[in-house]
């Protein structure tokens, strides 16, 4: 747990709020404008007049005090090592304002985002909350318009700042929800280096290396700094609770399977029977399996494997980061200062751990899980498996010619034989460039400006292994592998790709053997590679923005204030955004059919032989080169009415050009000093977001997700922007009160958001649950009512055709960037701090904790149809709706005791636990065809984690030496079930367990 510590004024600097700028011309025109009086000037007097200048973050007016008319929360670096938070994810998912934030683990959650860092104020989204280092903008996530926090230097920060409140009145769009402000150092001068080290059960440990230069001369600071740091994998095996049976939790369970379902056929095609793979010899549960049932309707079926995939994948993935941070401040007059940062940094994950190979939901021949592959009797395996799955004698032993994968995939409970551990392998690489210099100029005592200019180039390339159908069925074939020359089966260079689980040596993600195995019938690794790729895109993005800011005071002033004081300004933004696929595969212009070469699938988009891509599951990424430019006016101004009163008001034009337009924003903040301890503070005003480029684009990727209507079968997905859709909006307001005497601080904020026209997706579950009754079964087996009108989002197998459609039979669901439902959101932010001294000993005591009592969201109608019925979130795991988890309670408390060099603290964290809103309130939560009913995950339990932390500080001849051991999750607390794949809530619980840490910081 991190608290907000108070900062005193005279220990901040200037550049909490940065200007931006444009040119090196413009920016020495803007310098020596007024005259330049260079080395004759008091340097002193610049020195301490930058010491001494403070613009807290959500104003440009200098002098804005932390406990002043807004709501924000400081913490110092000290906060942060002594709490062992070593990255800014790591430190943002400890605020009690904070939703449902997740990137370094979980892939079932962070999905695309792994290794990205974000910050989600109020549960608005991460898109919503802006973040700034040193008071200008950061790298993006390309396309996506969430900053990625991961990029940031933690080793060169003094502060963050968190602005709980609305900020496009200053700030402009994404200011939504709030502000976080990461502000780095100023005038260090010395050399620091850190390092830490976490011992987490299970892996091989995370640690972090730093090391921070900087030197103070005559006009001029400059600072330098390099870090590292490493999160070792954490397999889910290392978990028990991530694997609970079956028939508790079917989340994590498949029944397209490896034991595949086999239907052997003669050479005419006429079906010899049905079987398991291996069934003779029991494969399917020796290698961790549940022999199985899959329902076709309610009164038939057939069997099944029934697979877990979640032993092949991570908890924590492998990842590094790396940063290079450089700054210099330079004052060139008593009343010129040059200000320029940079800042290289880059996160890799390079063998994220996926399922051994994913589920077809199409094959060579179109869209569907049933029957997409053949394979002949020719095929290697093909003897084996007969006498392993079915009796002898038997029709298949005799008359089969080879036989349909009716539901299975290449590669399950025998693991992907590239793999030492059996997963198939992907990569996610983020790379941020920053630079940011320009020129803070004193006219007078009172007016100044500042002119600053910021160049952003941010990419993100990720790949997730696939398999291309059509080459996948020519392994089968014989027809496989790279060195493949001419059409005769296993000759020629020419390769069969066994799809049977005799060519598996056992479970290696479990340690089970396979009693079905026969060596010699494995698989040449040659053939795998020839027919798997990886579906992704590389992203890039760069931004230029441009900030003029003036501010000052006068002294006019009412009723006997201290005058009034002002800011105004304008700022310019250009994005450039391009996204490139990895490969042909995964470019829709290349291969847009099931197979290479073949373009009938953009014929007739209203059949269902539509395009998306070679791959068996995953999408395609199309081809962009989107720019947009924006261009605001801002003013603000402060007046003391009395001396007990203030009052700003804000205000912001911005325009976004074309269907967009533009929007005007304003603020009215207040705050009254009652007494010399009791003061009352608020705010109003109106924010908005307007729309990347990427929402307005009528073209869109294609993917897949989990159909609950299908029983959880993975359908594909069509995604589209819309040209026509409007700026998101919402009115903001905060009312609180401070109180604050020598040792004990208390503020009680009351916020509030009415957000309307909220960028969103129509809901493709909420578009497939439309198409079934009501109160239908969610095994994949209802009826769909082919009269709906919701049926013309959707694409069926074998189109739709009344009384014989089934849920089962969805093949792609189309959606589009719109306008969606309003949500109201509101709740509490409490603080408080005590601290007292006993003899030498100073003891000291805090807590923050959010209370959300509401957030509701609206019915979600568009163009007449009600694709979801309104709800309130708060209280709800929200798996299937936004925004995610929503606890009533998120808190944090702490103890600290300092004597003398040692200190000793303890940090209690606290989620108040949430109710699965996809349980039915008097039937179970879900059922297995062969286990009935379970109630797993119904009720989520609240999270209570206990942390200690010790330091120790020494000075060693010159050097200053603070020794840090910490341990964290100190009960070894595990996180409660919840239903889903990984089988517990990321927003919730810690899935480390308990960690020691240890750290060491050296300056001299």
């Amino acid at each position: 747990m991190i608290r907000a510590g108070y900062v005193r004024e005279e220990d901040l600097r200037t550049s909490r709020q940065q200007l931006l700028g444009t040119t090196a011309g413009a920016i020495l025109a803007f310098g020596f404008a007024h005259g330049a009086a260079f080395a004759d000037e008091n340097e002193d007097g610049a020195a301490e007049r930058r010491e001494n200048t403070i613009v807290i973050t959500g104003s440009y007016i200098r002098g804005t005090a932390e406990d002043g008319l807004l709501p924000v929360d400081v913490f110092s670096t000290e906060d942060l090592e002594v709490a062992g938070i070593d990255s800014p994810l790591e430190f943002i998912k400890t605020l009690p304002s904070v939703g449902t934030v997740l990137g370094d683990s979980n892939q079932f959650k962070a999905g695309a985002d792994q290794g990205v860092g974000s910050i989600n104020l109020r549960n608005l989204g991460r898109e919503r909350t802006l973040v700034l280092v040193n008071g200008r903008r950061t790298m993006p996530t390309p396309g996506d318009g969430a900053a990625d926090t991961q990029l940031i230097p933690m080793f060169a920060l003094e502060r963050i700042e968190i602005l709980k409140d609305g900020a496009a009145s200053t700030y402009g769009s994404d200011a939504i929800a709030g502000v976080a402000n990461f502000v780095t150092r100023k005038s260090f001068d010395g050399f620091e280096a850190s390092a830490d080290y976490s011992f987490v059960d299970g892996s091989d440990g995370d640690y972090q290396v730093s090391f921070l230069a900087g030197k103070n001369l005559d006009k001029a600071n400059f600072l330098f700094g390099v870090g590292y740091q490493h999160r070792s994998e954490l397999p889910t095996v290392e978990r028990d609770y991530t694997m609970p049976a079956y028939g508790a939790n079917p989340s994590g369970w498949s029944a397209l399977s490896n034991p595949a379902i086999y239907i052997p056929l003669t050479s005419g095609g006429s079906p010899l029977g049905i079987g398991v793979d291996g069934s003779l010899l029991n494969a399917c549960e020796e290698l961790g399996g549940v022999d199985g049932y899959f329902p076709t309707s309610a009164v038939s079926g057939f069997p099944a494997c029934r697979y877990p995939y979640v032993p092949f994948d991570n908890l924590v993935e492998d990842e590094d980061r790396y940063q290079v941070y450089a700054q210099t401040d330079v004052d060139l007059a008593a009343d010129l200062t040059l200000h320029a940062e940079a800042l290289f940094a880059s996160t890799e994950l390079n063998s994220l751990a996926y399922s051994p190979s994913y589920p077809p939901v199409q094959g060579p021949n179109g869209p569907g899980s049933t029957s997409a592959f053949y394979v002949p009797r020719s095929n290697p395996g093909f003897e084996t498996f007969l006498d392993q799955t079915f009796a002898a004698g038997s029709y298949p032993q005799l008359l089969s010619s080879g036989a349909s994968i009716l539901l299975g995939r290449p590669f399950a409970l025998g693991g992907n034989p590239l793999d030492p551990h059996g997963a198939s392998r992907g990569f996610s690489r983020n790379e941020g460039i920053r630079l940011s210099a320009g020129l803070e100029k004193e006219f007078s005592d009172k007016f100044r400006g500042e002119l600053y200019t910021t160049w952003l180039k941010s990419t993100r390339e990720a790949g997730a292994p696939d398999v291309i159908g059509g080459r996948l069925q020519a392994a089968l074939l014989g027809l496989g592998g790279s060195d493949c020359d001419g059409t005769t089966p296993g000759a020629n260079g020419c390769l069969y790709f066994n799809p049977f689980i005799n060519a598996s040596p056992g479970n290696p993600a479990l340690g089970l053997s396979n009693p079905a195995y026969v060596p010699g019938l494995e698989n040449d690794p040659d053939v795998i590679n020839w027919f798997s790729s990886y579906s992704g895109a590389r992203g890039e993005e760069e931004q230029l923005i441009v900030d003029l800011v003036f501010s000052g005071e006068t002294s006019f002033s009412l009723f006997g204030g201290d005058g009034l004081s002002y800011a105004f300004g304008a700022q310019y933004r250009d994005s450039d955004y391009t996204n490139t696929p990895l490969n042909k595969y995964t470019d829709p212009d290349a291969v847009p059919c099931a197979v290479e070469g073949d373009f009938t699938c953009l014929d007739d988009p209203n059949d269902t032989n539509f395009p998306t891509g070679p791959f068996i599951f995953l999408g395609q990424y199309p081809r962009e080169n989107l720019s947009q430019d924006v261009y605001a006016l801002f003013g603000e101004t402060a007046m003391d009415f009395g001396p007990d009163v203030e009052v700003t008001l804000a205000a912001r034009y911005e325009d976004y050009g074309g269907n967009v337009g533009s929007t005007f924003n304003p603020k009215l903040s207040a705050r009254w000093q009652i007494t010399d301890i009791l003061a009352l503070r608020g705010s109003v005003g109106t924010t908005f977001r307007g729309p990347l480029a990427g929402d307005l684009t009528e073209s869109g990727s294609t993917g897949v997700a989990a159909f609950n209507a299908a029983g959880g079968a993975y359908k594909a997905t069509q995604y589209q922007g819309n040209p026509n859709i409007d700026p998101e909006e919402a009115l903001t307001t905060n009312l609180g009160i401070l109180f604050k005497t020598d040792n004990f601080s208390f503020s009680a904020d009351y916020w509030s958001y009415d957000f309307e026209g909220q960028f969103v997706d129509l809901p493709f579950q909420a578009i497939a649950n439309a198409v079934i009754a009501a109160d239908a079964p969610t095994d994949g087996t209802a009826a769909v009512d082919c009269s709906s009108p919701f049926t013309q989002f959707i694409v069926f197998d074998g189109g739709c055709v009344q009384d014989t459609t089934i849920a089962s039979d969805i093949s792609r669901v189309n959606t589009r960037v719109v306008n969606g439902p309003d949500v109201k959101t509101s709740g509490f932010d409490l603080a408080a701090d005590y601290h007292r001294d006993l003899g030498e000993t100073r003891l000291s005591f805090g807590l923050g904790a959010t209370y959300t009592d509401e957030y509701s969201v609206d019915d979600f109608v568009y163009e007449g149809l009600t694709f979801s019925t309104g709800y309130d979130a708060v209280g709800f795991a929200n798996y299937d709706r936004s925004p995610g988890t929503v606890p009533k309670w998120r808190g944090n408390a702490f103890a600290r005791a300092e004597h003398g060099n040692l200190t000793a603290n303890y940090y209690l964290r606290y989620v108040s636990g949430v109710k699965d809103n996809q349980c039915p309130e008097t039937a179970a939560c879900t059922s297995t065809p062969e286990f009935g009913p379970t109630n797993f995950g119904r009720k989520v339990d609240p999270y209570l984690q206990h942390d200690l932390a010790f330091s120790y500080a020494m000075d060693l001849e010159d050097k200053k030496v603070v020794m840090r051991l910490g341990i964290e999750n100190v009960l070894d607390q595990e996180p409660s079930s919840a239903r889903l794949p990984l089988s517990y809530d990321p927003y919730i619980g810690n899935p480390l367990g308990r960690v020691y840490r240890v750290s060491a910081k050296v300056n001299f």
